[in-house]
This record gives structure tokens, sequence and C-alpha cells, in this order.
């Protein structure tokens, strides 16, 4: 007699994502790709998590952006709105160094365009932000430059990105300037024998819905809000030696958790 494996979940997994996704093929209100636009005070509907990440699958698969799922920006108490309420004492948009009142340290690390002010704009951490758009392009045009990939251009380095972009000439042009700092888009991607794009590289949209499931890229149980006190957990070191406890540092210290997939 032959006997096979039963493979614990198997069935339940597969029939979840059957069904998951023809309910988001219909295009329920909480998930329509283009949702209706919103007035300045109207509040975001609260979407959970875990749902959010399964439409980005589906919708997206691995090519998904900063804003896709549950990858969204930071939150915190001591945003601008908290900022300004406390130092704008003359409600210009703007705090100075004389109405902050902190050390200049601080001022500078708050004012990180260094136009002598703390603005919005300093504050946003958004892929909105002109100035995180500006530091994305530099990054692209240091890696580049940075050949071994150590962190730093040498001298050696800038001398060659300076001859690619001169093309044998002993100047730059204005044009030549621009090509080097911001070049043409990458060609469009290769194409299937059907004549569709290609799909991107990474993982398929069936491993990505096998891990959703599954737990292995996040969980469908959200984490505290803002605000919220975190669970009490108690965990290992890494060398074993001991075990912490979260409520060993209840009301003694600050404390950072950082749990993230270091591969």
């Amino acid at each position: 007699m032959e006997h096979h494996r039963h493979r614990p979940g198997r069935t339940g997994l597969s029939l979840a994502i059957l069904v998951t996704a023809v309910l988001v093929a219909a295009s329920p209100p909480g998930f329509a790709a283009d949702p209706p636009r919103r007035g300045p005070s109207t509040p975001r509907p609260k979407v959970p998590e875990f749902a959010e990440m399964l439409w980005s699958i589906l919708k997206d698969g691995a090519d998904m952006g900063p804003d896709s799922g549950w990858f969204h920006p930071s939150q915190s108490r001591y945003d601008w709105g908290w900022l300004a309420a406390r130092f704008d004492r003359d409600r210009d948009g703007a705090v100075s160094a004389d109405e902050l009142k902190g050390s200049a340290r601080l001022f500078r690390a708050l004012d990180r365009d260094g136009d002598g002010s703390v603005t919005r704009e300093d504050l946003d951490w958004s892929p909105r932000s002109r100035y995180l758009q500006a530091r994305a392009q530099a990054r692209g045009r240091f890696a580049q430059m940075d050949r071994n990939g150590n962190g730093r251009v040498t001298l050696a380095e800038w001398d060659k990105a300076f001859e690619r972009a001169a093309k044998g000439k002993t100047f730059l042009t204005q044009d030549d300037i621009a090509a080097l700092l911001y070049p043409s888009p990458s060609p469009p991607r290769a194409t299937t024998n059907g004549g569709k794009p290609a799909g991107p590289e990474g993982p398929s949209r069936l491993t990505l819905l096998k891990g959703l499931f599954t737990g292995e890229i996040g969980s469908c149980s959200e984490g505290p809000g803002l605000g919220k006190e975190a669970p009490a957990f108690t965990l290992e070191t890494h060398d074993k030696s001991k075990r912490i406890s979260l409520a060993d540092y209840r009301g003694k210290k600050p404390v950072v958790l950082i749990f993230g997939s270091f591969t």
C-alpha cells in the first residue's frame, strides 16, 4: 500500500489564498486601487495592515514601493504639529533658534536643510519629502562612483567618473554634468515571448502569499499603536547566558525595541 505524507495546513492555505484572491478581485470598497479623494480634514479609513499587505502582493507582487502594504512611514507623537504648537511663537510656520531655545547641536539636527529655521519640511520623512528624494538621487550617483563599495569616493574614483562623463574631453559641459547627476532612465524591462513585460526580480506572488499566510513575512496580528503599552515578553540573550524581560525596565529607563531580519 502506498502512503502519502500529509502536509498540515496546505489545503487550508491554498483555499484561503483562493478565497482571498476572489474577494480582492471583486474590488470591495476597502481595496479600491484608486480610492476616492478625501478632504484635508477627512480621516483616512483604517485598513488592517494584513489586508494592505495582501492587496499589495496581489496588485504589485515583489515590485512594491515604500508605501506598499505595511511599509508606512514611522509614527511619532513629536511631529511638526507638536513642535510648532510649543515653539513657533509668531506662528509664521518656522521655528527659529531663538524660539527653540535649545542647544546649537539640537537645532542643527532639526534644521536638516540648513536654512536657519525648522519647518514642516525638515520633519517630513515620507516619500513625498523633497529632501529625501534628492538624497535618494545622490545615493544612486554615489553608488556609481564608489566602485569598491566602501562608502567613500576617492580622488581616483572621482577622476573615473569625470572621464566617463567627459567622453574623451578635458572638460565638462552643462549637459555632461546633467548626464552625470541625472542619467537617462533605465531601458524598458525585457519582454516575454508573448510581448508582455517580464516580471520583476524577486519572489513570485504565490511565494509571497504563502509567506504572508504562514507568518514568515509578517503577522496577521498588528502590534500596539502609537502611545499604547507594549506587550510583556521575555527573551533569551544571543549568547543564551540570561533571559531579559521588558517588565524589568518598565518605569526605569527608555527602551528601544528593534525586531528585524538581518541576513
